[in-house]
């Protein structure tokens, strides 16, 4: 596991586990401008890193937004063709926000060629993520 950045809200790693992944480690959330300022940060790595799957760790994450929430919803097809296949995303612990990511991610991803799990577990969700994908 390397670590790519860390920002007060979210620290990024990249993990080389039968496909490149990048890992999300989401903290409090702090604002609608630094939460997509990471995300935009995410696809770059997604793109730099040739990474198939990533692992979205929201136990952590504060109250989000829902128009938050969508316009990530708007970017998942850019990182559908900058390669990412799985989102392996472990559930946050507030129930509202848990509700609200389901919610929002559901269509994008029915039409997408990403496919989404949830998970509890973070030794299941790494390993999900990467299974019967190619090594890169």
């Amino acid at each position: 596991m390397v670590h790519l950045a860390s920002f007060p809200f979210v620290t990024f790693y990249l993990h080389d586990i039968g496909c490149t992944a990048l890992e999300a480690v989401w903290g409090d959330y702090v604002s609608s401008a630094f939460f997509r300022e990471a995300v935009v940060q995410a696809m770059t790595f997604v793109r730099q890193h040739h990474i198939s799957a990533w692992i979205a760790d929201d136990r952590r994450l504060g109250p989000m937004e829902r128009e938050d929430l969508a316009w990530v919803g708007e970017v998942l097809p850019a990182l559908a063709a900058a390669g990412l296949r799985r989102l392996a995303m472990i559930e946050s612990e507030d129930w509202l926000n848990r509700r609200l990511i389901q919610e929002e991610y559901t269509y994008p991803t029915q039409v997408l060629s990403i496919e989404v799990r949830h998970f509890t577990d973070l030794r299941a969700a790494r390993t999900w993520a990467c299974e019967l994908l190619d090594h890169d």
